[in-house]
């Protein structure tokens, strides 16, 4: 009998059919663990037996996973890594030992479960979690990192039973659907939380804190606050000069990494190397990102108000703000007069409409920001020739979105630097 998913062009396709919550917004999420649930169910629910680690929070939960990852890989682990969004291709998603799913186990799991993939109204990311329990399952995993996608009580990698729980921050985001509240956002995120098991959290605002402690004491799970670390101060001397980002994290790293010591040792120098590996190799990394090796362009995915905030740090450890030019694609929903405030001592902003639904137009981010620019883009859909001559040599910061990445990159592959 001829398989559903013939080809892995197939596979392909049937996730291009399912809406993306990167461009659909709240429509293309479900609220509800019952379908994942039940998906795993008919797989014999590999996630239960898959040792893991659980990261929720508003910002710094990518950059906390893949460092994690990188450590327990370098420390000898197997280790499996769940993430969103992808930057470039759906595999990175779901890695083992930071290599990229195999298109082959793709089409595997879409021939083994096309019947349930089919009858089951899954979301993309609902999906996407089902596929990497199922792999990592199947690959043996040592250990594995979830990154939830939104919120943490509803979210669809929250039915996973982990050795740890761990909230990196907790800020005013994605409000229309979690709540317009710090406490209402924090009893969200500490839905991770499970009975007994240990909670890491990074630097929380006191609202957000008293929320998370209640849901400990009444969980019985040990709270640990991953604070400053003199010994952090040292974990970056291979591998250069640390993002703010990145130094917010790095506490959190090893705050787990200490958590989870007895099951699995992993010394003080693994750590150290595991954290040079991801920031020299890792794929996907989108704090203060360079572009290019000889260039003064890069990519922050800052997007919510802490993580500009976060990002208008960074740049002024670099050049005055005045010095920086801000080429800007943010999401209609993201897009703030407080952001926009933020933004106002940037020598220059240019704005890009990313023809999405859920995107800001040029016209709407205008409104907010008047001073902005509608950046060039010549017929083929890349910077122009001009642009990039008069700013191929200034400080450029593209951000305020993780789906600008792909265009970004694009850009640079199709301009002649010189």
């Amino acid at each position: 009998m001829k398989p559903f998913y013939p080809t892995i062009d197939d596979v392909y396709e049937k996730l291009n059919t399912i809406p993306m919550f990167g461009v659909k917004g709240r429509a293309a999420a479900n609220f509800s663990l019952s379908a994942i649930r039940r998906f795993s169910s008919q797989m014999g629910d590999p996630h239960l037996d898959l040792p893991a680690i659980h990261v929720a929070g508003t910002n710094g939960k990518g950059t906390t996973c893949r460092m994690l990852a990188s450590v327990y890989q370098s420390a000898g682990y197997k280790t499996g890594l769940f993430t969103s969004p992808h930057l470039v291709e759906y595999r990175e998603r779901i890695m083992v030992n930071g290599v990229m799913i195999p298109e082959k186990k793709m089409l595997e799991f879409f021939r083994r479960y096309a019947l349930f993939i089919d009858s089951t109204e899954l979301s993309y990311f609902e999906l996407s979690a089902a596929i990497a329990f199922w792999f990592f399952k199947d690959q043996d995993t040592d250990i594995a990192i979830f990154e939830t996608g939104l919120g943490g009580r509803l979210d669809a990698t929250n039915i996973v039973h982990p050795l740890a729980s761990v909230i990196t921050s907790i800020g005013l985001d994605h409000t229309e659907i979690l709540g317009d509240t710090l406490e209402d956002i924090a009893a969200e995120k500490a839905g991770i939380i499970k009975k007994g098991r240990p909670v890491i959290t990074g630097r929380l605002p006191e609202q957000a804190m008293q929320v998370v402690e209640r849901v400990c004491n009444e969980n019985g799970s040990e709270h640990l606050h991953a604070g400053s670390d003199r010994l952090n101060t040292k974990l970056f001397e291979t591998s250069g000069k640390p993002t703010l980002a990145e130094k917010l994290n790095a506490p959190i790293v090893t705050t787990v990494v200490r958590c989870l010591s007895e099951q699995y040792p992993v010394s003080y120098s693994q750590i150290k190397d595991g954290i040079a590996f991801w920031r020299n190799r890792y794929p996907s990394g989108t704090a203060f990102r360079q572009l290019h090796p000889d260039f003064p362009w890069y990519f922050d995915g800052a997007h919510n108000i802490d993580s500009i905030h976060l990002l208008m740090d960074q740049l002024k450890t670099e050049a005055p703000l005045s010095d920086w030019t801000f080429v800007l694609s943010m999401m209609k929903d993201k897009l703030t007069a407080d952001i926009a405030n933020q933004l106002s001592d940037l020598g220059h902003i240019f704005v890009y409409y990313a023809e999405s639904e859920r995107a800001a137009t040029t016209e709407q981010v205008l409104k907010v920001i008047p001073d902005a620019i509608e950046l060039p883009i010549d017929a083929d859909k890349n910077l122009t020739d001009k642009w990039v001559d008069k700013h191929k040599s200034e400080l450029v910061i593209f951000g305020g979105s993780f789906y600008f990445y792909e265009t970004v990159k694009r850009w640079i592959e199709n301009t002649a630097i010189n």
